[in-house]
């Protein structure tokens, strides 16, 4: 530094005051002359921390509340006894100290109480739905005029009192229960109220006494000990209050009889309960036995899904630890222990939740990296916009540390505030239980937008050379560094480009060898970046070879008449004309060019925004492909009626069901889940399960589903009577079958079926899941033919499937209504004797998940975030290079060049970098699909276990480059038609005055 001048940053202040008197004013601050000088820009930049900021709150105050939605969902769609502690306690069980009988109120309020207090924070008990009481075991109604829907099975009824059951219930005739009476003879008698739908099914009134027996009729035959008299005597018929209600949920029977089946083959008989009075809690014992019981609910709205770990750990501690243990000391029975559904539902949303992170981060980490390249482009566009400025106050004895910190003050004024009521209006609109990671995002945000613009300004000013001086006179850079530097760039440049690439192909690798979400392992960031890792080196490699790209246009462009295509070509190929850095001398006095315009954070961009997009989108047409697949796997097909237990359909099922409406085609099938299969050298196998089916149909049901499909001429009957059966097995057990001298067991006492494995198959509709145990395929026509006595058995199916569009179970249950009868025990029948399920019933529930619906907003509002910053990047890469190009044009213009002309020059200049990027993201995100694919696990998506794999959705992603690609011109054309226009003539009224 010269000697007889001091740095501006080092300027005496009396020499400041004198100089400011001197010009009669006080010297403006540096921060507001600068702030008024750029008002939009300042105003721009501002909204853009604000925006950013808010968004990046707003993800984990998003991902919590979708979180606690999920859990909540998984707690609230289970039973009251699946989101309960239960216990129980039965009638002999007496206290070890005292050897007194534990079965009485004092117990049943202690426990109660002290489940109650165990279920501490995280968890919170829920007393409005607590359900504790006494029950009875069963004893058969004896009466004949009572209904029997089977061939004499007895009715059975059982005895409930519960916790505050008055005020639960309102009567609808007679009065509640008041206690039990008890002759000389022994003969006890029992006050009831049932509810009016059971007195209904029953048959029975008001005063109505009801008989029992410990044995049904059907066993009185059997000799027994005489018993003493037990009667229930209908005092009361009674409604809930709300039958929703959790203190219902603990007798299955109370408000609405069941019908159950008992025998092979089965016959369907009437349980029923009903409620007693509490005082009667001591006498039950003597209905049938007797047991106290508790299920204490938790609240599923008061857990969130970040507690869950800390739940677990608690309902540990209560069902085998030191809660458990003092629950059984405090009422002096060591041996009661506490049980829970809980474990499995927390582990569950633990598992939904893992499983999602992954797909809740791909879409908002592409769209956080597309605003960082924004705020990144805005502050290396800001500070090329005032290198002029900068250069001069360097030259003129500013320090860097100096120009630097007045440059963070600058900016901090903007982004500060701007960040923080982002933040704040995101904590505001959102509300959520935890703050912290919503505010560390917006301080984060607020450092991005905060550092880039001092730091580029001071790199820029270190590398001018101290003092803004320049390189000393002759000074040049050795030749062999200034062709290495022409050819590959900077050498810092170089080195961050292939950081890149290596950290790209080191997240694809770890991705295909772990899988984007390992089992029992938390988010990954690596591997949930490797979609956008790998944009990001498409984008390094593109840049790279972006000029190649465009050389043969330039090259076919020079031949064609005209100059416009040419032109705009050859500047679309120029290092910075693409990122409007614009060229020339920066008229900093130092002899140098200026430096080129970050050419690459544009492409960077929009290939981040169209990779996003491409990817989200693939995924979710993936997703949306395994869920097609995993309904008609769970089905079997487009609807599926099995008749449980050992039941068969009604004869006149099948054929009418073809009839239906929507029903395409259809196959029965008899299914028997325990056959036993013997082998030629007397091996033991476990029980198979037999399939018999009609080889054409069943074949035509496995192609249309999409799986199991098989040659039906393989299971053909053959022509010998005594020749094996052809069969095929599922592979794991073929090998142990072998080939001959196999038999299956027939169901019925049918005889022995031989059996010759012909085939293997790896699942099949009427077991989609093959587990453990074998399934044996066989055709219905060669099995009579064998045993002609298994016709009858043929003729018989236990299950139908079908396929087609519109297929609806009510359509499916009024005809097995109307196949049994229509009766008024034909609808209870058919919900207690079918399992009836169609392909829309499965979809329904598999897409209502909390977490899926999630995951799919969050994509989309991703890829419009994405869209949106692409944009604006765009915008500001035109806007900063409008000064340059409103010369050039305002140049041509005085040479001839028309209006349109311009907007086709611009146009060619600017959009072969737009389409370049867009098909390269598109290729990106269709590439991702077998590269990454089989690392996805798309169950949380889905909604059930499928296998992991991504699908190429080529056309969907084209349509989503389209439309990005689509934006972006409408941009350029947008920016050049409405100030293109006027700042030519600006410049032709002005002249050219750099």
């Amino acid at each position: 530094m010269s000697p007889d001048r001091e740095p501006l940053d080092r300027e005496p202040a009396a020499e400041r005051t004198a100089r400011g008197a001197t010009a009669g004013r006080t010297p403006a601050p540096w921060v507001r002359t600068r702030l008024h000088t750029s008002r939009s820009a300042a105003l721009l930049l501002a909204l853009l921390v604000l925006g950013t900021a808010f968004l990046a709150a707003a993800l984990p105050r998003t991902l919590d509340r979708d979180g606690d939605r999920a859990l909540t969902k998984v707690l609230s769609s289970t039973t009251p006894q699946a989101r309960s502690l239960t216990a129980a306690l039965s009638s002999d069980t007496t206290d070890p100290s005292t050897g007194t009988s534990a079965y009485n109120q004092q117990t049943l309020d202690q426990v109660a109480e002290k489940l109650r207090g165990d279920l501490t924070a995280p968890l919170a008990p829920l007393p409005a739905d607590d359900s504790y009481g006494a029950s009875s075991g069963t004893r058969y109604l004896t009466d004949p005029a009572l209904p029997r829907p089977g061939v004499g099975q007895d009715p059975v009824l059982s005895l409930y009192t519960l916790h505050d059951q008055d005020s639960h219930l309102r009567l609808v005739a007679g009065k509640l229960p008041e206690g039990h009476t008890l002759d000389v003879d022994g003969n006890l008698e029992f006050d009831v109220a049932l509810t009016k739908a059971v007195a209904d099914r029953l048959g029975v009134g008001v005063g109505s006494a009801l008989n029992t027996s410990m044995l049904s009729a059907l066993g009185r035959s059997r000799p027994h000990q005489p018993e003493h008299s037990v009667q229930a005597v209908v005092v009361g018929l009674f409604e809930p209050t709300d039958a929703k209600q959790a203190i219902w949920s603990t007798a299955g029977c109370l408000l609405t009889p069941c019908l159950e089946a008992v025998g092979a083959p089965p016959e369907p008989y009437w349980d029923v309960d009903a409620l007693v009075a509490p005082t009667d809690l001591t006498a039950l014992p003597q209905w049938n036995g007797a047991k106290l019981f508790w299920q204490i609910p938790i609240d599923p709205h008061h857990l969130h899904s970040y507690q869950v770990g800390q739940a677990q750990q608690l309902i540990g501690s209560m069902l085998d630890g030191p809660l458990a243990a003092s629950l059984g000391s405090s009422i002096k029975v060591p041996s009661l222990r506490p049980s829970s559904m809980l474990p499995d539902a927390f582990t569950k949303a633990l598992n939904q939740q893992s499983a999602a992170a992954p797909l809740h981060a791909i879409g908002p980490i592409g769209a956080g990296t597309v605003a960082l390249v924004v705020l990144l482009l805005a502050a290396g566009l800001a500070v090329d916009r005032r290198r002029a400025e900068l250069i001069l106050l360097r030259a003129r004895g500013g320090s860097l540390p100096a120009i630097g910190g007045r440059l963070l003050a600058e900016i901090a004024v903007l982004t500060v505030p701007a960040a923080g009521l982002g933040t704040a209006l995101a904590l505001l609109l959102l509300p959520a239980p935890r703050w912290t990671a919503a505010v560390l995002t917006g301080v984060l945000v607020g450092l991005l937008a905060l550092l880039p613009f001092p730091l580029r300004a001071v790199l820029l000013l270190r590398a001018s050379g101290p003092r803004g001086k320049g390189r000393a006179a002759g000074a040049t850079r050795p030749t062999r560094r200034r062709r290495f530097t022409r050819l590959l760039g900077s050498p810092r440049r170089l080195v961050a480009e292939l950081a890149a690439l290596a950290l790209a192909a080191a997240a694809v690798l770890a991705v295909r060898r772990r899988g984007m979400a390992p089992p029992g392992s938390s988010l990954d960031l690596l591997l949930t970046a490797a979609p956008l890792l790998l944009a990001v080196a498409g984008a390094v490699l593109l840049a790279r070879l972006f000029p190649l790209l465009l050389a043969p246009g330039v090259r076919w462009a020079a031949r064609r008449p005209g100059a416009v295509g040419f032109l705009g070509l050859a500047r679309a190929t120029r290092t910075g004309a693409a990122s409007g850095a614009g060229g020339g001398s920066t008229g900093a006095g130092d002899g140098t060019a200026a430096r080129p315009g970050p050419t690459m954070l544009p492409l960077l961009a929009l290939l981040l925004a169209v990779t996003t997009a491409g990817f989200g989108v693939t995924m979710l047409s993936s997703a949306d492909a395994a869920r097609q697949v995993a309904v008609r796997q769970a089905v079997g097909g487009d609807a599926r009626v099995l008749a449980n237990d050992s039941g068969t359909l009604p004869n006149g099922f099948v054929p009418a069901a073809a009839k239906l409406p929507g029903v395409r085609s259809g196959t029965a099938a008899v299914i028997d889940d325990g056959a036993t299969t013997g082998t030629a050298d007397g091996s033991a196998l476990p029980d198979m399960i037999l399939v018999m089916v009609d080889p054409e149909s069943y074949a035509a049901l496995a192609r249309d589903v999409g799986y199991g499909q098989f040659d039906p001429a393989l299971l053909k009957a053959p022509a010998d009577p005594d020749a094996m059966v052809p069969a095929l097995v599922n592979t794991t057990y073929a090998s142990r079958l072998g080939t001959q001298g196999n038999y299956v067991q027939l169901p019925n006492a049918y005889g022995r079926l031989k059996i010759q494995v012909v085939g293997t198959i790896q699942a099949t509709p009427a077991v989609p899941v093959l587990g453990e145990r074998p399934v044996l395929l066989v055709s219905s026509d060669a099995v009579a033919r064998q045993r002609p006595a298994a016709a009858a058995l043929a003729n018989a199916p236990t299950a139908w499937f079908g396929t087609g569009d519109g297929i609806t179970g009510a359509a499916l249950r009024g005809l097995l209504n109307q196949e049994l009868g229509a009766g008024k025990d034909a609808t209870a029948q058919v919900n207690a004797g079918f399992n009836i399920a169609t392909r829309d019933d499965y979809a329904r529930e598999m897409a209502d998940n909390p977490l899926q619906r999630s995951a799919e907003q969050l994509f989309w509002a991703s890829v419009v975030a994405a869209a949106g910053y692409c944009v604006l990047s765009l915008l500001l890469t035109l806007l900063r290079a409008a000064p340059e190009r409103s010369a050039l044009l305002a140049r041509l213009r005085t040479m001839g060049l028309r209006p349109r002309q311009g907007l086709v020059l611009i146009l060619v200049e600017a959009l072969p970098q737009t389409l370049v990027a867009a098909v390269a993201g598109a290729g990106i995100a269709c590439l991702s699909a077998p590269l990454l694919g089989t690392a996805v696990n798309l169950s949380a998506m889905v909604g059930a276990s499928v296998p992991g794999g991504l699908r190429a959705a080529p056309g969907q992603v084209a349509w989503q480059a389209l439309i990005l690609a689509g934006l972006s011109t409408g941009v350029v054309v947008a920016e050049t038609l409405f100030a293109g226009r006027r700042q030519i003539n600006t410049e032709l009224r002005a002249g050219d005055q750099r």
